[in-house]
């Protein structure tokens, strides 16, 4: 296809449309792979079975985002790249998108993710080619924030991953909470590659607050075990969760033990 690409960067056009993805096959959000990828796979097998675009199938080439602890999303984005894909599907975290945009919007090619909601990509300088259907950070702060607060807990603790996806929907939650005068009692910023979260659910139990928020990837089942194990899981508090970790997933990973 012929694009509109950014001053001083010159793409020809083949008048085939191709499309690339950059979703989590491996990685800390590889739950969510399948369906995101079979969202792509249904979404090109409807265009080309309608005749395509310009009378002309579109192609697709698959790749893998891994997630911010590789180098996976850079390699895959120079393949897709030398395939002269005209637009990326991806990434689904916020932090591999942060991670590879600078280099895709410079080759004057589309990024278009279905799951990033940092902040931090609202207002980045993105040529005009980066897009994104779910919402920043900020309104799902401002909806679990009102969710617990009507729940009527007086004191939340909020543990969060350190990237710009926990670190920035954390800030969201506190900031809402404490307008809505629900007092946050700790919030922990945790590595999401460690092995183990006894000091970090320790903290938790000396704070002894009346709900707990998480906001993590798959890490979270682990967690959630640790928080079982320590006295202080749902049964005992309330607990609450986001998207990163809402899912099948999180139940399968708890009761394996992963």
């Amino acid at each position: 296809m012929v694009d509109a690409v950014p001053a001083g960067v010159e793409r020809k056009g083949d008048g085939v449309l191709k499309i690339g993805s950059l979703l989590p096959e491996t990685g800390s959000l590889a739950f969510l792979g399948p369906p995101e990828f079979a969202g792509v796979e249904y979404a090109i097998s409807l265009i080309n079975a309608a005749g395509g675009i310009l009378g002309k199938p579109v192609e697709y080439v698959q790749g893998d985002s891994g997630d911010t602890s590789t180098d996976t999303a850079s390699t895959t984005v120079d393949r897709l790249l030398g395939e002269n894909v005209d637009a990326i599907i991806g990434a689904a975290s916020s932090s591999v998108s942060l991670t590879v945009i600078d280099k895709i919007t410079a080759a004057g090619v589309i990024q278009f993710s279905p799951a990033n909601t940092s902040d931090k990509l609202t207002t980045y300088d993105d040529k005009g080619l980066y897009f994104r259907t779910a919402p920043p950070d900020k309104l799902q702060g401002a909806v679990l924030a009102n969710l617990i607060a009507g729940d009527g807990a007086a004191t939340v603790y909020i543990m969060a991953l350190d990237d710009a996806y926990g670190t920035g929907l954390a800030d969201a939650i506190e900031a809402n909470l404490t307008a809505a005068g629900v007092e946050v009692v700790g919030k922990k910023i945790y590595d999401p590659k460690a092995t183990t979260f006894d000091a970090e659910v320790d903290e938790i139990v000396a704070a002894n607050p009346d709900a707990i928020m998480l906001v993590t990837f798959d890490e979270g089942s682990r967690i959630l075990r640790t928080m079982v194990e320590k006295g202080v899981g749902p049964k005992v508090k309330k607990v609450y969760g986001c998207d990163g970790n809402m899912g099948n997933a999180l139940g399968e990973n708890f009761d394996s033990g992963k």
